[in-house]
């Protein structure tokens, strides 16, 4: 118990500062390989107590890997720090947005800053222990792509690291040891020819789009009824009496089972290349990434659960719960309000969405702690932006921030645990070969996100 109190001592001098990057993040939101401010932020708060921090890490602007310590094991902990476009709102329990900004409706300027915490506290209790071993932090852009830190892996950034740790919002407080969806990931763009509206229609960019939508979303029941097919259109046209010459589909799939996502993708594709042949229309395919969904390792989410029964579930002040009751209602008029409030060990289930870090999860065993949200406020949405810019949010990830500074300082103590951990990653995936990382827009990325997000970029 001396370990514990050690780090929570070193941890309640952070508090102050965890919330103020809350809000510092939550005040200039940022789109993925964008978030200068943000990484910024958080290089120079981690430089501040002493983390050797890389900046641009693997040519991408945005991405950081900051160390403590010496020797080993490695524990790696995750910042988040990339927001939503079009989910901009205040922090007010009405709609106020425009819909056209970017926002934090998926609560990243909370994980940067909560996980960055607790990274900081490791280190410092663990020097104090006298404990061997490094702690680090793996600052990972755009994450809400899927894209960040699956090409940080592909590229080495998390080489040399042991076992990894990180938080995220959802709708349950406690350890998570559970799978969630596969994913993958990319932009087809039809090239046509632009022309006088109202003549005849040929080699019409949006023709060829709205031919493949259509025909997936006819094939959808008989082909992949288990899977998950999303699309918007980026690009299709200026104004109806100019046929477009180029339109933009991206499309996202998902699965359980990676290779079905895979399979369903590809199927995707088949279907744009048909319809694109069929209106007269050029394509091609630009790939963004694909992960696997979370690997479950009960190890460490033992560990997690552990360290969170000492902490104890968020302290929400009654302020705070009225605006998250006031918000809820906004969203949801006819339903109750409803927030967990208590810490379990979730090991059932599957969780509908994918995150990136699903990927490493495969190859480097992961741990992560969820704080809840109210039920009746959806994720990436403008209420989620409102309440990430509201103190009410703020006792979640706090929560989150000081358990898995304990964790990490334990798994430190006790490297056997990490070990096991290791050996239950190894059972788990039973020597399938895996392969590489799959991400593209790699050039796009690092020298011009920007085209990425107003969808004129080439790869």
């Amino acid at each position: 118990m001396k370990l514990v109190e050690t780090t929570r001592r070193h941890w309640q001098p952070l508090r102050t500062d965890i919330v103020s990057k809350f809000n510092a993040l939550w005040s200039n939101p940022e789109l993925g390989n964008m978030e200068f401010a943000a990484s910024g932020i958080l290089c120079d708060w981690l430089e501040e107590h002493d983390f050797k921090v890389e900046r641009g890490v693997c040519g991408l602007p945005t991405a950081f890997r900051a160390e403590a310590g010496e020797g080993g094991p490695a524990i790696a902990l995750l910042a988040e720090y990339d927001a939503l476009p079009g989910t901009d709102n205040a922090a007010v329990a009405h709609r106020s947005g425009t819909g056209r900004a970017a926002g934090h409706a998926c609560g990243h300027n909370l994980i940067g800053p909560a996980n960055c915490g607790a990274a900081i506290a490791a280190a410092l209790a663990a020097r104090e222990a006298g404990l061997a071993g490094r702690v680090v932090v793996l600052g990972t852009p755009s994450e809400e792509i899927v894209w960040g830190k699956i090409a940080m892996l592909g590229l080495g950034a998390f080489e040399g690291i042991d076992a990894i740790l990180t938080s995220h919002g959802d709708y349950q407080n406690g350890a998570i040891s559970r799978p969630c969806q596969s994913v993958m990931n990319g932009e087809i763009v039809f090239l046509g020819e632009s022309g006088h509206g109202g003549g005849t229609r040929r080699r019409n960019a949006l023709d060829a789009a709205e031919l493949a939508v259509q025909s997936l979303e006819r094939l959808r029941a008989h082909h992949f009824p288990d899977a998950s097919l999303e699309h918007v259109l980026r690009v299709a046209g200026h104004i109806p009496n100019v046929t477009p010459d180029e339109a933009r589909l991206w499309f996202t799939a998902r699965h359980a089972d990676f290779e079905r996502a895979k399979a369903v993708f590809d199927f995707a594709i088949g279907v744009a290349g048909q319809a694109a042949e069929m209106t007269g229309v050029a394509f091609r395919h630009q790939f963004i990434a694909g992960t696997r969904g979370y690997l479950p390792n009960d190890t460490l989410a033992q560990a997690l659960h552990s360290a969170l029964e000492l902490v104890g579930p968020p302290r929400w002040t009654g302020e705070g719960r009225d605006f998250m009751r006031a918000l809820a209602k906004a969203c949801r008029p006819e339903g109750d309000f409803t927030l967990d409030d208590g810490i379990r060990l979730h090991t059932e289930g599957l969780d509908p969405y994918g995150q990136d870090d699903g990927e490493a999860s495969w190859r480097i065993p992961l741990g992560r702690v969820n704080w809840a949200f109210p039920e009746q406020v959806p994720l990436h949405n403008w209420a989620l932006t409102a309440l990430s810019g509201h103190e009410a949010s703020h006792p979640g990830p706090l929560m989150a921030s000081e358990a898995l500074a304990i964790a990490a300082v334990r798994l430190l103590a006790d490297p056997a645990v990490i070990e096991t951990a290791k050996a239950e990653l190894t059972g788990r995936v039973g020597g399938k070969a895996l392969g590489e990382p799959a991400f593209g827009a790699l050039e796009t990325m690092r020298h011009r996100p920007g085209s990425f997000w107003n969808a004129s970029w080439v790869e």
